[in-house]
């Protein structure tokens, strides 16, 4: 191959910005960091190619840094194996910087600018050393991962923002990768010992946060249990009907995941705690449920969960006293693939939510349900007759004048299923499932706050209950000396809030105040609860302490910036303060590298 001696394009470089013999720097660093500059600039890639130490001190002494397509030599290496190859020209376009021990400083003995190849725009922007990221790009894919914004809509928002791909300064690839090393691990118990020390962190931040972790014989994750400040002191509150679902397993280890949901005093979910499992086996949630009793101190009232079978043994070995019932939507949701292959199959299903919701008594029923029995043929039927076995387990008639907090319907677990849908994905490691889990306290409590402020406006809330309107008459019991009424809905004893039947009663006896005892301080939006005074925790620690300076100090300009922008003139005075301060911090840093310089050779030399 020909080769050339060209100079690269200077026109886009101040006179002090191209290297000469003769220049001086403080530091050998910053003897380096000017040449890359400059290489940046000039459309080159640099590599170091010799550093001399003294022999006494081992300090460096000399170096010589060279364009990095400067020497030929065949590689051991077979060329359909090799990676981000770079052909070599026997370029000799370098400098060599000395250490001048009279002065303390560092001076360029050598410089050498003409190449033996073209220095080419458009190849420099792709060289493996100058791809790299910068901490505003970091920040911002960070906080979009954090979102689950894909890759590849992170990337075309940020070469959106500087005016195309090609002024990013990196590839999609690097994107990905730094996503891959710094946010997602597919190492488990790497991911453990990350997740553990997120743990650490939100318990310096709040006392009251708590955590636990199971690990088996061989000190590898079992399980884990977490509940945020916040949700300790709701549980006060909303503890006494708790939801436990986990139909929700969206992690990239597979392992099921445990949430711990009430119901707040606008009817909405509130979160009151969760876990990760390393199976769903019996031991497994024994330990969960204990723990997380620990936790909270006291064990709910009432538990309503899934038709799972080894929730049903651990609940009743851990809580003994608790009223255990299941979702009536899980076993509903069932009936297609149970009972879809019977020829009068829509009627079928239309008779038995009839009978499931509409039963008066738990004779009546028994009644419906038999004679469901003969009419549909069902006899030998297991998966049906293990359902008449559970009845008490699910029928809502025999949960009449029980508190649930009107935790039955399908909206409360499916609400929360689609809730963390919107957060969390296949691919999410541990620590950033817990880390997700923050957003979610974090909408929540945001939620609860829009909510007290509706309600102290006086804004009210219409609910379509059913599409079509049912004629039922029922019986209402009133006492009029002493106001004590009950009606045979059971909506007051079951959800804590008068029917309408009861309110018609009290209209018709001229009674226009509800008695106090009618009116449960658990629905009521006058009183200040304490979880109110707690923050969710939000590990600010996620990102390095630099990051998280940056991220302040952004916000800072920001704020500046948005009150500057009307005018041209008062647009430029921002500017010329910035680059002041950037003068004075480029001689602060100066400064602090000389002196730290100074004394590390004061030390080598005692």
């Amino acid at each position: 191959m020909e080769l050339i001696d060209e100079l690269p394009d200077h026109g886009c470089l101040q006179e002090d910005e191209i290297p000469r013999v003769g220049m001086r720097f403080a530091q050998l660093q910053m003897a380096h960091d000017f040449y890359v500059t400059y290489a940046k600039k000039a459309r080159f890639a640099t590599k170091i190619r010799t550093t001399t130490f003294d022999k006494i001190t081992k300090a460096p002494i000399n170096q010589a840094i060279h364009c990095n397509r400067d020497v030929i030599r065949e590689s051991r290496v077979k060329a359909p194996t090799q990676k981000n190859t770079i052909s070599a020209t026997g370029c000799k376009a370098r400098i060599y910087v000395k250490f001048d021990k009279d002065v303390q400083d560092w001076v360029l003995l050598k410089v050498d600018l003409m190449h033996s190849h073209p220095c080419s725009p458009k190849k420099a922007v792709h060289y493996h050393e100058y791809r790299q990221l910068t901490m505003h790009m970091k920040c911002v894919i960070e906080d979009n991962d954090e979102v689950g914004i894909r890759p590849n809509k992170i990337f075309l928002a940020l070469s959106n923002e500087v005016g195309g791909p090609s002024n990013l300064g990196f590839s999609e690839k690097d994107l990905r990768n730094y996503i891959t090393a710094r946010l997602r691990n597919n190492n488990v118990n790497a991911d453990v010992r990350e997740m553990m020390s997120y743990f650490r962190r939100m318990k310096d931040i709040n006392p009251d946060f708590f955590y636990t972790v199971e690990l088996d014989d061989e000190c590898k994750f079992k399980s884990a249990v977490w509940v945020d400040a916040r949700c300790r002191a709701s549980y006060e509150y909303y503890g006494d009907v708790v939801s436990v679902d986990s139909t929700y397993r969206r992690n990239r280890h597979g392992l099921p995941f445990v949430s711990f949901v009430g119901v707040n005093h606008h009817g909405r979910s509130t979160l009151l705690g969760c876990a990760l499992l390393g199976n769903e086996e019996i031991a497994s949630y024994e330990w969960v449920f204990s723990q997380w009793v620990k936790c909270m101190g006291t064990a709910p009232q009432c538990i309503i969960t899934d038709q799972c079978r080894f929730k049903y043994h651990a609940i009743k070995n851990t809580l003994p006293d608790t009223r255990h019932r299941w979702y009536i939507w899980h076993i509903m949701n069932k009936l297609p693939s149970k009972l879809g292959g019977y020829r009068r199959y829509g009627a079928l299903y239309v008779d038995l939510n009839n009978i499931v919701w509409n039963s008066r008594t738990e004779e009546s029923f028994e009644d419906n349900w038999a004679d469901f029995i003969d009419e549909y043929n069902l006899h030998n039927n297991t998966w049906v007759s293990d359902l008449y076995d559970d009845r008490r387990m699910w029928i809502p008639i025999y949960f009449k004048g029980e508190f649930w907090s009107a935790m039955r319907s399908t909206q409360r677990s499916e609400s929360m299923h689609a809730f963390y849908g919107g957060y969390l994905h296949s691919k999410t490691s541990l620590v950033q499932f817990v880390h997700e889990y923050d957003n979610v306290l974090g909408f929540k409590e945001q939620r609860e706050l829009e909510d007290d402020a509706a309600d102290s406006k006086g804004m009210e809330e219409e609910k379509l209950v059913n599409d079509t309107i049912l004629c039922v008459s029922y019986d209402v019991h009133f006492d009029h000396s002493t106001q004590e009424l009950r009606c045979e809905c059971n909506l007051f004893e079951s959800s804590g809030v008068l029917c309408c039947h009861c309110l018609e009663v009290f209209h018709s006896y001229k009674v226009y105040k509800v008695p106090s005892c009618y009116v449960l301080p658990r629905w009521s939006k006058k009183i200040k609860r304490k979880h109110t005074y707690v923050k969710s925790s939000h590990d600010i620690s996620r990102s390095d302490e630099s990051h998280v300076a940056f991220k302040g100090l952004c916000a800072h300009f920001y704020s500046v910036a948005q009150e500057f922008v009307g005018d041209d003139e008062e647009t430029t005075l921002p500017h010329v303060a910035l680059e002041e301060t950037m003068a004075k911090l480029a001689a602060h840093h100066a400064k602090k590298r000389s002196e730290s310089v100074s004394k590390t050779q004061t030390n080598i030399g005692s």
